[in-house]
């Protein structure tokens, strides 16, 4: 009875079971036992409670762990599904490439191609890969050429590769190829082939023109000189046969007649002038001369000392005095030669002034050459460049129409641009540009 009403006490469950096992009877009524039982029970209800507590804990963080998880999950699923769509628009974007993407092992044979390879040659991708690249060009100098451009240490400039497609036609292929290392090995090659049949067969028609042009030429130079022989040959004759006929009969020419003879030679002259123009004009901007460097200020003294004239002449210098200019010198003293002259040429005042000046634009030099003539009227500002055009009759004023011409020409072939400035009666000024710093050709 003493132990049941012992376990009877609110002792804790476990340790009501361990009193019931094991607590002999007469030890119940000992106060001491008592003590010991109280502190083991106050013992075990605070196991219970921390017991209970970490219960608590460990269920609260298996919740969050959980749902870290479930959240982990969804980040990874939607990575990988980004992943995957990522690398499906890579393999679109790579297979839309127009140019090969290639990549070669030391030995030189395929270790990855995209779907260009087959677009372009005809080739199947898969059949391609592990297949030597030479085996897929002509024999000699293509296989050849692979060769030396693999093995050069210098790689990277594109050169091209001529191949036949799966269907026999013939194709060039641009090859761009550089190394690739890993850890530091030297494993194979990587780069692009682009199909470049189009500008291959360009630059061979251009090439072949080219040829044509320089011989179609050559026979107008030809043919231009031995025409103008043949046409001033006779003129000559002319000439001398009028001179003879007016000595010799002399003492019977009356002044109309003897003014006749003067028109007829003046003629012979003209006609020669003209045929020397037409021979100007053909070979204007075709005949290249060598560049040199030299002072735009030196050039125009010694082309304004060349002219003199019955009217008292002054030229009036503008520009900067040590600008240095890189061109074709010929050229540009022809240019200035011609305006300057036809200002001095057609000028009606009593005292001719030219004006000669240059200006540095950045990207080229801007020049004008300008009179105190009697002026041009805007509807011939065009018409003047028209080769055997003349604003005054040659009677008035003895002119080719050969001069202006010639200065536009060589301005085309230049890519440059010649204007006007005029005040009627007061003068006319030209404006012409010119490159600068020309490259070195003959």
């Amino acid at each position: 009875m003493q132990t049941l009403e012992l376990t009877d006490t609110n002792y804790h469950r476990l340790l009501k079971r361990q009193i019931r096992k094991s607590l002999p009877p007469e030890l119940a009524e000992h106060p001491d036992m008592q003590d010991f039982l109280l502190t083991v029970n106050q013992a075990y209800t605070e196991y219970q409670d921390d017991l209970t507590r970490m219960e608590l804990i460990l269920e609260q963080s298996s919740g969050e762990l959980f749902k870290a998880n479930r959240e982990l999950s969804r980040i990874a699923q939607e990575k990988t599904e980004e992943a995957a769509l990522t690398s499906k628009r890579l393999e679109e974007v790579v297979g839309s490439i127009s140019e090969v993407l290639v990549q070669l092992d030391r030995e030189g044979n395929f270790t990855y191609l995209n779907q260009a390879w087959e677009t372009i040659t005809g080739y199947p991708v898969n059949a391609s890969l592990g297949q030597p690249f030479t085996g897929f060009l002509p024999p000699l100098e293509s296989r050849e050429k692979l060769v030396e451009i693999l093995q050069n240490e210098t790689l990277g400039k594109e050169e091209t590769l001529r191949i036949f497609t799966a269907d026999g036609l013939e194709k060039w292929l641009g090859i761009s190829v550089s190394p690739y290392y890993a850890n530091g090995q030297h494993i194979g090659f990587t780069g692009t082939l682009s199909d470049v049949t189009a500008r291959v067969t360009a630059e061979t028609k251009l090439k072949s023109y080219t040829r044509d042009l320089e011989r179609i030429n050559a026979e107008l130079d030809q043919f231009a000189y031995v025409v103008s022989h043949d046409l001033k040959a006779p003129l000559r004759a002319i000439n001398n046969l009028s001179e003879w006929i007016e000595e010799d009969i002399a003492d019977m020419l009356e002044g109309d007649t003897r003014d006749q003879f003067r028109l007829l030679r003046g003629r012979v002259h003209r006609m020669e002038n003209l045929i020397n123009g037409i021979l100007s004009y053909s070979r204007a901007g075709r005949i290249k001369t060598v560049k040199e460097k030299f002072l735009i200020n030196s050039l125009v003294d010694e082309i304004c000392e060349s002219f003199s004239t019955k009217k008292p002449l002054s030229f009036h210098i503008e520009g900067e005095a040590h600008t240095e200019i890189e061109a074709e010198k010929i050229a540009l003293t022809q240019i200035l030669q011609n305006l300057i002259s036809n200002g001095i040429k057609y000028n009606d005042k009593p005292e001719i002034d030219i004006t000669v000046g240059w200006k540095d634009l950045g990207s080229q030099f801007e020049f004008y050459v300008g009179d105190n003539g009697p002026g041009i009227s805007p509807e011939f500002h065009e018409r003047i460049f028209v080769i055997f055009q003349t604003l005054q009759a040659r009677d008035e004023v003895e002119s080719t129409g050969v001069g202006l011409a010639i200065v536009k020409k060589i301005l085309d072939e230049k890519h440059s641009k010649i204007r006007i400035e005029t005040a009627m009666g007061e003068g006319t000024t030209f404006f012409f540009t010119w490159p600068k710093n020309e490259v070195k050709d003959i």
